[in-house]
């Protein structure tokens, strides 16, 4: 399971999948921000400005100009992970989230499971453009919102899993 919670963020990261942030998210991460068992990583837009900036620097390479307009698009990057053990924080806390997510206009773009773990990508957005995403990552005990605040283009993101793939 750590290899998978490894790969989406190397996903999300090198991707630059974006989300914002709900009133759900908001409360949850309000609740557990100064919480000393909590673990809080904030990636600011300064970051992927910088990123955005270095790619852009090969103009005639198509990759760059992509992962360029992805990493500049998204304003921040947010991680909270609270110990459900010592929380309080339930499974069905969990959802609970996803069902107040759905209220908010989220829809499940994915699931992963893995025995008892579970990871939940969701989404808001149009045809053309992913908006609000968000990643709950559910461990036996563990539990993690990532939250990447931007817009993506649809085509920027088929464009790199196309060559993603290609590359397997």
């Amino acid at each position: 399971m750590k290899r998978l919670i490894i790969s989406a963020l190397a996903v999300i990261l090198t991707a630059g999948i974006s989300f914002g942030q709900s009133k759900t998210i908001q409360k949850f991460h309000e609740k557990y921000k100064d919480d000393r068992d909590a673990t809080v990583v904030t990636f600011t837009g300064g970051l992927f400005k910088l990123l955005a900036t270095v790619a852009s620097l090969d103009e005639q390479d198509e990759d760059s100009q992509v992962i360029s307009r992805i990493a500049d698009n998204i304003s921040s990057l947010e991680l909270v992970s609270i110990p459900m053990y010592k929380s309080g924080f339930k499974s069905e806390d969990i959802a609970k989230m996803r069902s107040e997510l759905k209220k908010e206009k989220y829809e499940e773009m994915m699931t992963l499971r893995d025995g008892s773990d579970h990871i939940y990508f969701m989404t808001q957005g149009s045809d053309s453009e992913i908006k609000n995403m968000l990643i709950l990552i559910s461990e036996e005990s563990d539990f993690m919102v990532m939250n990447v605040n931007g817009e993506l283009d649809l085509k920027d993101l088929a464009y790199l899993a196309k060559k993603r793939n290609n590359l397997n």
